[in-house]
């Protein structure tokens, strides 16, 4: 299917067109109307002046006798004062003129239009004498007709009678009125032989049925009408011209939020998520529009961000997975190959192939249950809830320790009874890893300490950073949940009088698989996997965990959980 034409137009040239074209449209019938009002206004006064030149000449409906057709004979001697009266003028008594004497004009059939010589009406016209009429008038003519239509005589201001309307008897028997009167009779249109139209009336003597007919040209009218409304059709179309540059202006300025939308998805879609709407204003639609824009492409920032970290801490966890699980395997491969070529013949070197094999076997084991632990807590799969009590916990881990490591001195400062609701094997399982932790990264003379109390009902900013049993530093790593300063939390603190954690590793110290020393961690047969454990498992309660560390003086994690209501 063909698309028509405009709907390829960008948005600001569909604005700007449809903008000229209403003002376009409304121009033209603006001028209409003007141009059809000014005619009308014209037309209905040409008609006054018709009525006007009707009745000009005052002294009677018919002044000095016009309308007696010229006499012939020993008539036409007579003077144009007597002109119509039937005895000849004093002047003519005198002396007679040949000059003043005017040929009888041809008559036409009765009916049928005159298209007789000019003959010019002589004598007193109202105030004036001559056969002219006064100027002002336009192209006027008024022309006389006997009482079967034939011309008799004309008074004009520039036309000629055969130039002016002729009408035959019929037409003026139709349009005629009796009288001169101004209000008399109706105007109407005649066209001339020549082409020109006319606006006519037809007056009727009540005593000799003889016709007079006034009527001026037209053309001045049609002139002045065409005249304007060229004008204004011009004036129109430079009134759309600059209407056309100034909408477009207007657009332009209007829609460039909406351009620097583009130009920031388009730099959004070249790779660069950092690019925003520059200045969106609130008051107004493209405004708000970009700051909403804005607010996606920051969240869609962010979430692009936490996936790339996401798979890049996936890429290193898989990568880490594999060595260690590589570590065990490749043991036990080699004690199975030495086993298999007679290098551990039965006996005690026989016994401790096997039992190599079974250490690096269980190491793996012990790996491969701690990342599906992991895996499950990252489901949020349900924990099983009961009463635990914290000290009973960390007192329990504290005899462990002692076991496994007679030598190092591991203690228990607090003695307060805290109940919290929980995984009780989860719980001890986040106090059995901290405590080992701290064993495991610091030397033989260091002491480590566990704590057990609770707190609640201080302000929101000594929740967070709650003092510790020992000044070590502020706090630098936290991983959980935010907990409500108005709700009482239980705290387990294991503390310690090591090297203390280096800042470069602190912030990451809770990741999974992250060792700060990959090879010390890897001789004690550490995965970097008892942190992430640790964290994991409190934030599933609810709670929260913090590394407070400072160079030579030592580590304390601490322990948040909600207590048991």
């Amino acid at each position: 299917m063909i698309r028509p034409p405009w709907r390829r137009w960008t948005l600001r040239t569909r604005m700007v067109v449809a903008v000229v074209a209403l003002a376009g449209v409304a121009l033209l019938i603006t001028d209409f109307l003007a141009a059809t009002t000014l005619r009308h206004t014209l037309a209905q006064q040409l008609d006054e002046d018709v009525r006007e030149l009707n009745r000009f000449g005052g002294g009677g409906p018919w002044p000095g006798g016009f309308g007696n057709r010229p006499p012939t004979g020993p008539d036409a001697t007579r003077t144009p004062s007597g002109l119509g009266t039937g005895q000849p003028g004093p002047a003519a008594a005198a002396s007679p003129s040949p000059a003043t004497a005017r040929p009888a004009p041809t008559p036409t059939p009765t009916g049928a239009s005159t298209t007789a010589d000019d003959v010019v009406c002589e004598g007193r016209f109202g105030s004036g004498g001559g056969g002219a009429l006064p100027p002002g008038q336009g192209d006027t003519i008024v022309s006389f007709y006997d009482a079967e239509g034939q011309f008799i005589c004309r008074l004009s201001n520039g036309i000629k009678a055969p130039e002016g309307p002729q009408l035959t008897l019929a037409q003026l028997k139709e349009n005629a009125h009796v009288g001169a009167g101004r209000d008399a009779g109706k105007v109407f249109t005649v066209a001339s032989p020549s082409g020109q139209d006319f606006r006519v009336t037809v007056s009727r003597s009540g005593q000799d049925g003889r016709y007079r007919v006034s009527a001026i040209s037209l053309d001045r009218l049609q002139n002045t009408a065409n005249l304007v409304l060229l004008v204004v059709l011009a004036v129109g179309g430079l009134v759309l011209l600059g209407l056309g540059f100034a909408a477009y202006s207007v657009v332009r300025i209007g829609l460039r939020p909406l351009t620097n939308m583009e130009h920031a998805a388009a730099q959004i879609a070249g790779g660069d998520l950092t690019a925003r709407v520059p200045d969106p204003d609130p008051h107004t639609e493209p405004g708000r529009l970009g700051l909403a824009l804005n607010t996606m492409l920051g969240r869609i920032e962010a979430a692009v961000t936490a996936r790339a970290a996401s798979e890049q801490r996936l890429r290193q966890f898989l990568a880490d997975a594999s060595h260690e699980l590589r570590t065990p395997l490749t043991s036990i491969r080699g004690f199975a190959e030495l086993y298999r070529r007679g290098g551990s013949p039965p006996g005690p070197e026989l016994d401790e192939t096997m039992s190599r094999i079974e250490q690096e076997a269980a190491r793996m084991g012990l790996l491969v249950e701690d990342l599906l632990l992991l895996a499950a807590l990252d489901e949020e799969r349900p924990l099983q809830q009961s009463r635990v009590d914290l000290l009973s916990v960390a007192a329990d881990t504290v005899r462990d320790a002692h076991v496994r490591t007679p030598g190092r001195t591991v203690e228990l400062a607090g003695f307060e009874p805290v109940t919290v609701q929980g995984d009780e094997h989860r719980l001890r399982q986040v106090v059995t890893n901290l405590v080992a932790n701290a064993l495991q990264h610091t030397t033989a003379d260091a002491r480590v300490t566990l704590r057990v109390s609770h707190r609640g009902g201080e302000p929101a900013d000594e929740v967070f950073e709650l003092p510790l049993a020992r000044d070590i530093g502020p706090v630098v790593a936290s991983v959980g949940a935010e907990l409500d300063p108005d709700v009482p939390v239980a705290v387990v603190e294991v503390e310690d009088t090591g090297p203390g954690v280096p800042p470069e590793h602190a912030a990451r110290i809770f990741e999974r698989l992250y060792r700060a020393d990959p090879h010390r961690a890897r001789s004690h047969g550490g995965a970097g996997l008892g942190l992430a454990i640790a964290s994991a498992i409190v934030k599933a309660h609810g709670g929260r965990i913090e590394l407070a560390t400072s160079p030579g003086v030592g580590s304390t994690f601490r322990v948040l959980l909600p207590l048991a209501g």
